[in-house]
């Protein structure tokens, strides 16, 4: 049942976040720009300088000035990644559920089966050195499970990379974070490591050779036994728990 308690007015600096806000939006101030003072912010809205203070320190942890000392605040573009990152709490609450995550792991295969497409389609010698490295890498570290966790996300990421676009590297980085859990689970499947790595081998053949649709077909594959694998081990550990002591 809601406890409700009487609604309290808004508190000064509350306001004075949501003008500077304002002011940003509309573009009158905009990034590089430096802020007024703290006596002359004080001055302008009718404020305390504590609640100046406040103001500036909420607006700092949203990503939208920067504070240095000895310094007046400065107007800083907010980054995508900052933007995902305050995603990440609500996300991996609404992940604990089962049917959610799979939702996700599903959701995954189809955006970077995307992503995948774009590589084969616009990659250029440079970044296909830079994922045949990460690929190199990830060949390196199979037999340690921690180590290929962590190659593995590097060849992704540098399949993303080939974008440009800072939203879709921005939001591959946050799914990989709330799917950590899930490689780490997924790895324990015998044989995981060199199925993972024989997918990325098709993966890297598909993108150097500039064939979308076979990129896009072996990352599918590979997350889809990627999936498989997660919920194999899932099943396998519950039955072990409940399973009657001898």
């Amino acid at each position: 049942m809601l406890k409700a308690e009487q609604v309290r007015r808004k508190k000064l600096y509350e306001d004075v976040v949501e003008q500077i806000e304002a002011a940003i939006v509309r573009g009158d101030l905009k990034p590089g720009d430096f802020l007024p003072a703290e006596r002359d912010l004080c001055e302008s809205f009718g404020v305390s300088r504590t609640a100046v203070r406040e103001a500036l320190f909420a607006l700092h942890q949203s990503g939208l000035i920067d504070l240095e000392n000895g310094r007046r605040a400065r107007v800083v573009e907010p980054s995508a990644e900052k933007m995902i990152d305050d995603l990440s709490g609500p996300a991996r609450f609404v992940l604990s559920r089962p049917d959610r995550l799979r939702q996700l792991q599903e959701a995954r295969m189809m955006f970077e089966g995307f992503l995948a497409r774009i590589a084969a389609r616009d990659a250029t010698d440079e970044q296909i050195a830079a994922i045949k490295s990460a690929l190199n890498a990830n060949e390196a570290s199979i037999g340690d499970d921690e180590a290929f966790v962590e190659t593995n996300i590097t060849f992704h990421l540098a399949i993303a990379k080939v974008s440009g676009n800072v939203f879709l590297d921005s939001l591959h980085s946050a799914v990989q974070k709330w799917l950590e859990e899930h490689r780490r689970v997924a790895i324990k499947r015998a044989g995981a490591a060199e199925r993972a790595f024989k997918r990325h081998l098709e993966i890297f053949a598909a993108i150097e050779a500039h064939d979308p649709d076979a990129a896009e077909e072996a990352m599918r594959a590979h997350l889809q036994e990627s999936i498989d694998a997660y919920w194999t081990v899932r099943a396998e550990n519950r039955e072990s728990e409940e399973a009657p002591a001898a």
